[in-house]
């Protein structure tokens, strides 16, 4: 998250709140953060976008051979 803007936090209980909090601490995978929410990936992409417009800062920690990429939330939670 950026720390001149000010954040538009998603409402309490919605998907995008719950996305918020998956992308929180060590991140998830783009797979993991489908299943969880019962969205098609290129919904939560969607949605990361939509956070990104809101002041969040996403960031996309690469794939190694052991494991698939993973997004997470960079700074402090919301």
């Amino acid at each position: 998250m950026t720390d001149q803007q000010t954040i538009d936090v998603p409402k309490d209980g919605t998907k995008e709140a719950r996305l918020v909090e998956a992308l929180t601490g060590k991140g998830q995978t783009l797979k993991q953060l489908s299943n969880l929410l019962t969205w098609q990936p290129h919904t939560v992409r969607a949605a990361m976008t939509r956070l990104r417009k809101r002041g969040y800062v996403i960031d996309r920690i690469e794939k190694t051979e052991k494991s698939p990429a993973r997004f997470k939330l960079r700074g402090e939670k919301a």
